[in-house]
C-alpha cells in the first residue's frame, strides 16, 4: 500500500518537472522570437559621401552701418530681427565680393550687404564676410518717401522701410525724408524690402543777396527750375556748379558758383547785374502768306523784326478763307520768332519763346540757357493753415520762398513741396512732403537742427 502510494507521488513529481521545463522553454522561444533568436539588430549610421561639399550657412546677413578702424570693429545693422550688432575682425577675417574673391576692409563702405559667418556659437569675432548675392541693387535712383504707410518708392517700385533702414550721405546717418527729388541715391534691398539707402548725389542751398531790383521778375537755375522772385529767397539745388540768372524787365544778372552738399551758399546778384535793351527785335513767319498781323490792336509790317517792349503782347492775325488766330505772345528774349500757321480748321503758333491763344497749341519754350523746366507748383487753400512748430527759432521756406520763423502759421499749399529749414550756427536742412488737400489745417513739427561744426 505505502508502495503504490509511493510511486503514485514520484510520478506526480515527474509529471509536474515536465510541464515546468516545458514552460520555460516556451518562454525562451517568445523572447528568442522578440530578439531575433539571440541575435540583436544595430542601427548603422552611414559614412558622410566624401564627394560632396558641406557648406555651413551664413550666421546672419547685415548691413554695413559704421567700421571703427581702430578698434577693428564694424555694426551691422540686422533687418531681420531689426536690430544693430558689432562684430570684430582681424587679419584672418576672409572679406569676398559676390564672386568670390577677396577683399580688404578698406574697400567695404556703409550701406553695403553681407553674409556673416562668426567664429563660432555666441562669437562676437568674424569668420568672414561675403557680399550677399541675393540682393536688388539700383545706382543712381530717384527716391520719394512715404512715411505714412513705411514705404519708399525707387525708380517706380515700392519696397517697405523701417525707421532703422540705414540711410547715408557723406557717411553721415540722415532721415530719409531729407532726400528730395533732385538727389540721387544707390538701393539695396531684398524680396521688397528696404535694407539700406545711400545718398550718391545730394542737394545743396542758394541764397540770393542784393537783389531787390529784381523782386517780381523771373529766377532761373540753368537745367532744374524756373521761379518768381520774391523777397527772402533759400533755393534747394543739386550739388555742383550751377549757373542762376534773374531777369527783370530790362534788368540781367548771370552768375556761375559751386555748390556743396547740406551747404549755403550766398550768390550776390547786385555783381553781375546788367541792363539790357529796353525793346527786343521780333520775327514773325506767318503761313500762307498775304495775312495781315495786328499787335496790341494796330496792323503791322512783319516783312523785317518788329520792336517790342519786353512782356505780353496781343496778337491776331487774319486772312479770308482762314481761321482768325487771336491770343497772347511773351517777349523775354532779345531776337525771338514767332511761327503761326493758319488753316481752315484751327490755327497752330509755334515759337521760340512763349505763345497762348485760341486754336493753337502751346509752343515749346528755349531760352538762352537751354531748355528749362517749370517745377510742380502747389496749389493753395486759402482757407487753411500749414503751421510748423518745431525747430524753435528756424526760417521756413516753402520751395524756395520765405514763410516766417518758426513757430509759425501760412496759407496751406496742396501737392508736393520741398520744406527748407534756416538757422544761423546750425545746418540747413530740407524735407520732401506730400501735403494732402483734406480741408484741414496742417501742423508740421521737425528735429531740433543740429549745430555747424
Amino acid at each position: 500500500m505505502f508502495a503504490d502510494q509511493n510511486g503514485q507521488h514520484k510520478d506526480k513529481s515527474r509529471n509536474t518537472l515536465r510541464a515546468g521545463l516545458a514552460q520555460a522553454a516556451l518562454c525562451l522561444c517568445v523572447l528568442f522570437a522578440l530578439t531575433g533568436c539571440g541575435k540583436q539588430k544595430q542601427t548603422v549610421t552611414p559614412s558622410p559621401n566624401s564627394q560632396v561639399d558641406y557648406e555651413k550657412g551664413s550666421d546672419l546677413t547685415g548691413v554695413v552701418k559704421e567700421i571703427d578702424t581702430e578698434n577693428q570693429a564694424v555694426t551691422f545693422y540686422n533687418p531681420v530681427i531689426e536690430t544693430e550688432e558689432t562684430f570684430l575682425y582681424n587679419s584672418a577675417t576672409s572679406i569676398q565680393t559676390k564672386s568670390g574673391a577677396e577683399m580688404s576692409m578698406a574697400e567695404v563702405q556703409p550701406g553695403e550687404v553681407y553674409d556673416l559667418y562668426v567664429e563660432g556659437s555666441g562669437s562676437s569675432n568674424l569668420a568672414q564676410m561675403k557680399a550677399t548675392e541675393d540682393l536688388i541693387e539700383e545706382e543712381s535712383s530717384v527716391m520719394s518717401v512715404d512715411p505714412d504707410n513705411g514705404k519708399i518708392t525707387v525708380d517706380g517700385v515700392k519696397y517697405e522701410y523701417s525707421d532703422h533702414m540705414v540711410t547715408l550721405s557723406d557717411g553721415t546717418e540722415i532721415d530719409p525724408m531729407e532726400i528730395t527729388d533732385m538727389d540721387r541715391v544707390t538701393f539695396r534691398g531684398i524680396r521688397g524690402k528696404a535694407y539700406s539707402v545711400v545718398v550718391t548725389r545730394g542737394h545743396g542751398y542758394i541764397e540770393p543777396v542784393e537783389y531787390a531790383d529784381f523782386v517780381g521778375g523771373t529766377l532761373y537755375v540753368e537745367g532744374e527750375t524756373i521761379l518768381p522772385v520774391t523777397e527772402g529767397m533759400l533755393l534747394t539745388v543739386p550739388e555742383g556748379r550751377q549757373t542762376v540768372s534773374m531777369k527783370n524787365g530790362d534788368l540781367t544778372s548771370k552768375a556761375d558758383l559751386q555748390v556743396e552738399r547740406g551747404k549755403v551758399a550766398t550768390l550776390n546778384m547786385k555783381e553781375s547785374m546788367t541792363q539790357v535793351p529796353e525793346t527786343a527785335r521780333v520775327s514773325f513767319h506767318i503761313h500762307p502768306s498775304g495775312a495781315e498781323l495786328y499787335i496790341n490792336g494796330a496792323m503791322v509790317d512783319y516783312s523785317k523784326p518788329i520792336s517790342l517792349y519786353y512782356g505780353m503782347h496781343t496778337v491776331q492775325v487774319v486772312l479770308e478763307g482762314y481761321n482768325t488766330y487771336q491770343g497772347t505772345i511773351r517777349v523775354k528774349d532779345p531776337e525771338p520768332t514767332f511761327r503761326i500757321d493758319l488753316s481752315e480748321e484751327v490755327a497752330t503758333v509755334e515759337d521760340k519763346d512763349t505763345a497762348t491763344g485760341n486754336d493753337s497749341e502751346q509752343s515749346s519754350v528755349t531760352t538762352d540757357e537751354g531748355n528749362v523746366q517749370n517745377p510742380e507748383i502747389a496749389d493753395y487753400d486759402v482757407d487753411h493753415k500749414i503751421t510748423v512748430s518745431a525747430p524753435d527759432g528756424a526760417a521756413v521756406y516753402i520751395n524756395g520762398a520765405y514763410k516766417g520763423v518758426a513757430p509759425c502759421s501760412f496759407t496751406k499749399c496742396v501737392g508736393k513741396i520741398t520744406l527748407t529749414l534756416q538757422k544761423e550756427g546750425y545746418e540747413t536742412k530740407s524735407y520732401t512732403m506730400e501735403i494732402i488737400d483734406d480741408s484741414q489745417d496742417t501742423s508740421l513739427s521737425f528735429p531740433d537742427l543740429k549745430a555747424n561744426n
